[in-house]
C-alpha cells in the first residue's frame, strides 16, 4: 500500500487509501467544526474569514484566520520534508512517521481542547491550529503518494472531476446510442471514447467516504464530546503501523515509481 508512488499503484490501492483516509479527513473537519468552531480540513474558507475581518477591522481574528492557514501549510511542508528526506531509509517508512505525526497533533488537540475552559475566540483557533497542521500532513503525504491523483481532506476538486468525468460519461453514452439509432445526437469533431472508469469510482469513493466521515464525527461529538477525536487518532496512529510493517516488508523493492520513457 505504501511501497509504490504515482502511477506504479493500482486503482485499487488508491481507492482503499483515499477511502480510508478521506474517512478520516471528513471526521477530524466535523469533529473540529463542532468543538472549535472552524472548518480545519482546507483552507479556503479561513482566507475569506481573513479577507472579512480584515474588512471588519477585527485584525486579530484576521491574523488567527490566517494563522490557521500558514499551519495547514507548515503541515503539508514537514510531511514532504519527511518524505522527500533519506533520513528514515525506506519511504514507506518516512510515511509510517508523517503519520504517527499526524496523530500526536490530534492527540495533542484532544488533550488541549478537553482541558482548555475558555471560550474565547482566540483559545479556540489557537486549538484549531493543531488540526490544521494535522490535515496538511495529510493531505501532502497523499497526494505525494498517489502522484496528485488521491485528495483526502477536502471535496471542491473532487466534485470538480466528477462534474468532469459525468459529462465525458454523458458524451460516450450520446455516441453509443448514436451508432445504434443512427441518429446524430454527439457534436463536434472530437473523437468519442469510452472514460476510464476507475476514476470516476474513486471520486465517488473519496467524496462517500469523506461524507460519511463527516456524518460519523458529528455523532460522536454529541456523544463522547472532546473525546470523539480519539476515533481518529486509532485510525491514523493504526495507518501508520501498517506502513511501518509495509518498509519491514522484504518481499520486494522499495520505493516503486513510474517509469520514465
Amino acid at each position: 500500500m505504501f511501497r509504490q508512488l504515482g502511477t506504479a499503484r493500482s486503482d485499487r490501492q488508491n481507492r482503499l487509501l483515499a477511502g480510508y483516509l478521506a474517512f478520516v479527513g471528513g471526521y477530524v473537519n466535523s469533529v473540529g467544526f463542532l468543538l472549535v468552531g472552524s472548518f480545519t480540513s482546507h483552507v479556503t474558507g479561513n482566507i475569506g474569514r481573513a479577507a472579512n475581518d480584515l474588512a471588519g477591522a477585527q485584525f486579530g481574528a484576521a491574523v488567527a484566520a490566517l494563522t490557521m492557514t500558514l499551519a495547514f501549510c507548515a503541515g503539508a511542508f514537514l510531511s514532504s520534508v519527511m518524505v522527500e528526506s533519506t533520513f528514515f531509509g525506506k519511504t514507506s517508512r518516512a510515511y509510517a512517521v508523517a503519520l504517527a505525526g499526524e496523530g500526536a497533533l490530534l492527540i495533542a488537540f484532544m488533550i488541549f481542547s478537553s482541558a482548555s475552559f475558555q471560550t474565547h475566540p482566540r483559545v479556540r483557533d489557537a486549538e484549531a491550529l493543531l488540526l490544521c497542521a494535522a490535515m496538511g500532513m495529510q493531505n501532502s503525504l497523499v497526494t505525494r503518494l498517489s502522484g496528485a491523483v488521491v485528495r483526502t481532506t477536502h471535496l471542491t476538486g473532487v466534485f470538480t472531476d466528477i462534474g468532469i468525468e459525468a459529462a465525458r460519461w454523458f458524451r460516450f453514452w450520446r455516441g453509443q446510442a448514436s451508432e445504434r439509432l443512427g441518429v446524430p445526437i454527439v457534436f463536434g469533431k472530437n473523437v468519442v471514447e469510452r472514460p476510464h472508469a476507475p476514476k470516476i469510482v474513486l471520486l465517488a469513493t473519496i467524496a462517500g467516504a469523506f461524507a460519511i466521515g463527516a456524518t460519523m464525527g458529528a455523532i460522536a461529538v454529541v456523544r463522547l464530546h472532546h473525546s470523539a477525536m480519539a476515533f481518529a487518532v486509532v485510525a491514523v496512529l493504526g495507518c501508520s503501523f501498517y506502513a511501518a510493517l509495509n518498509s519491514r516488508d522484504t518481499r520486494g523493492p522499495d520505493d516503486v515509481r513510474p517509469s520514465r520513457r
